[in-house]
């Protein structure tokens, strides 16, 4: 049976193989520096989602209070597809659960269709929409605004 990938808080170390993974999967990605400022920021929770010792995918959250918002998640782009994304939202959201988190909040691009299934999948709704929040190459595209609260089931 093979191993089961492992959430874990980020560290420093982790920063080369993270920014790797934020270059390779964003258009405008995060620079170094800034997701060196995630991992000093008090409110923040950044996870790795590691299978065999290696980081596969992240996940950044803000927290206020009872309340989380996903800022950024990854998965590596040559393991995308095995539903890594689902473990790692899944872990995130438990442990963030148990720290007394009750809602959780994101934004993705209404173009992204496989993360509005996967968020949907978790039980998250549509709350609203950003006109032309995310630069495009042709232009300006609208973020999807989401929401989950704990009532809901994970799934």
């Amino acid at each position: 049976m093979p191993d089961l990938p492992l959430l874990h808080p980020l560290k420093p170390d982790d920063l080369p193989a993270w920014w790797a993974i934020e270059q390779a999967c964003f258009s405008h990605p995060w620079s170094e520096q800034q997701l060196s400022a995630q991992l000093n920021h008090a409110r923040n929770h950044c996870f790795g989602l590691f299978e065999l010792n290696q980081l596969v995918g992240f996940a950044v959250f803000s927290t206020v209070l009872d309340e989380a918002e996903l800022l950024q998640i990854a998965i590596v782009p040559e393991q995308q597809g095995r539903g890594l994304a689902a473990e790692l939202l899944s872990q995130s959201i438990r442990t963030l659960q148990q720290a007394d988190i009750t809602r959780f909040m994101l934004e993705v691009r209404a173009s992204n269709v496989a993360a509005i299934r996967l968020y949907e999948k978790f039980g998250f709704s549509e709350d609203g929409r950003r006109k032309g929040y995310y630069p495009t190459a042709g232009g300006r595209e609208d973020a999807v605004l989401m929401s989950l609260s704990a009532e809901s089931k994970l799934t």
